[in-house]
């Protein structure tokens, strides 16, 4: 009877390694965001701006920044972004390779984007999270508590400057305790 114990106990241990639950998944809402540029040669702050709520946000396509996703909501799993809603277009995404491709949920209508592109719209107006769209491999992704923060590192040129910029853009998302 006592290898039955240890078998059981066994396989009980190994179920619970081969899928581990931690407390960090679930879904995230967006909390606040701060978009920082620094001259990319001296490391000295050429701006920053802190958005505090998704009204505030729409200030952000104003900043001399690179475009970013903006998480509305973000699903973690085992510590991956797996699935999100962007602010800059209200859409659902799947996150795939490892949380960093942004593939739409809903197929976009590729006719209306290369019109839209041919027409000469203004390259701002065409949504380039219409199409599946890579995260900047410099992403992180940290969670502490009920708190999770991706951050955003590029290097960008901006003509208003005559040097190179380094944006940090830091999302800040709270766990949704009600999501089940």
């Amino acid at each position: 009877m006592k290898p039955f114990y240890i078998i059981t106990a066994c396989l009980c241990l190994y179920a619970f390694s081969a899928y581990p639950q931690t407390d960090t998944d679930g879904n995230y809402m967006f909390s606040k965001a701060v978009a920082t540029a620094y001259n990319y040669n001296t490391q000295a702050e050429v701006f920053t701006h802190v958005f505090n709520d998704t009204v505030a946000l729409k200030d952000l396509n104003e900043l001399p920044f690179p475009i970013q996703p903006v998480f509305l909501s973000a699903y973690i799993q085992g510590g991956v972004l797996t699935a999100c809603t962007l602010w800059n277009n209200s859409k659902d995404y799947s996150v795939q390779e490892e949380g960093h491709l942004l593939v739409p949920l809903k197929n976009p209508d590729n006719a209306l984007i290369l019109s839209a592109l041919s027409s000469g719209s203004n390259p701002a107006e065409v949504d380039i999270f219409s199409q599946p769209f890579y995260l900047s491999p410099l992403y992180t992704l940290d969670i502490n508590g009920n708190t999770a923060t991706f951050t955003f590192t590029d290097a960008y040129g901006n003509g208003a400057y005559g040097f190179p910029l380094k944006g940090i853009f830091v999302m800040t998302l709270v766990k949704d305790e009600n999501f089940k």
